[in-house]
């Protein structure tokens, strides 16, 4: 046969052109495959869930496939949808750590804080290295209440990445409501020096070193927080502090 595109003669069984690279069937998982990653590079989600339950149709279930249309519907907001095809993916194909972390994220982000922890803590078994589940496993610990589980994990992703800000903010506020104040400190200032203008950072660091009875930094601290976002919180511990008692 003739390829469609460049016209040279190829052999039937062939599914892209060997002259030009040009796929000659439009009904295989290989052509959904293509038109996913353009539509996914585009931003067209919509389209790139299509083209991927079209490769699905056509080539029957991938854990691959499912994995990366499980990765679409997260983006397009289709938490439980995106689920479906995580557990899926995972069912036929059970080593995959990256799998499970897209698994534990979308697990919390729909409110499954025990099942989240359950998927992050296997991604780690599977590839310990694979940091940012540390970030989202400190989080189903501090959202089941378990402080210093998430504490620990928020440290364990900074013992791999010292810069990753965020955990230092969780970190930091975990810290706070465990009473554990000069910790708290010494991650929150690392935020502060490097995003000046964070309130809930002031806010923290304020509350923090009241606690610590060093009233002139939480003063500074609490007073650049109303400054920037007029936060109640801050404004109240800020009279607190600044207020006489009454006689």
């Amino acid at each position: 046969m003739k390829c469609k595109h460049c016209g040279k003669e190829i052999k039937e069984e062939y599914l892209f052109c060997p002259y030009c690279g040009v796929l000659q069937r439009e009904d295989t998982p290989e052509y959904f495959e293509r038109i996913y990653r353009e539509m996914r590079l585009k931003g067209k989600m919509r389209c790139a869930a299509e083209a991927l339950e079209g490769a699905i149709k056509a080539g029957g279930e991938d854990p691959y496939y499912l994995k990366n249309l499980g990765d679409v519907y997260y983006l397009m907001g289709r938490l439980e949808d995106a689920i479906r095809c995580f557990e899926r993916s995972i069912e036929l194909k059970p080593d995959f750590a990256d799998t499970y972390y897209s698994l534990g994220v979308a697990y919390y982000r729909a409110g499954h804080a025990g099942k989240a922890r359950d998927a992050l803590r296997k991604c780690i078994e599977l590839n310990e290295e694979f940091a940012m589940a540390y970030y989202w496993l400190g989080l189903a610990f501090y959202h089941e209440g378990k402080l210093r589980e998430a504490v620990e994990n928020y440290e364990k992703l900074l013992s791999k990445n010292p810069e990753s800000m965020i955990a230092h903010y969780h970190a930091g506020v975990a810290y706070v409501a465990l009473g554990e104040y000069r910790k708290a400190v010494e991650h929150l200032e690392k935020i502060k020096q490097h995003s000046p203008g964070d309130p809930a950072v002031y806010y923290y660091l304020g509350k923090a070193y009241f606690r610590l009875h060093d009233l002139p930094k939480a003063i500074e601290n609490l007073t650049r927080c109303v400054e920037i976002s007029e936060d109640e919180r801050a404004k109240r511990l800020l009279h607190t502090i600044t207020s006489p008692p009454e006689l």
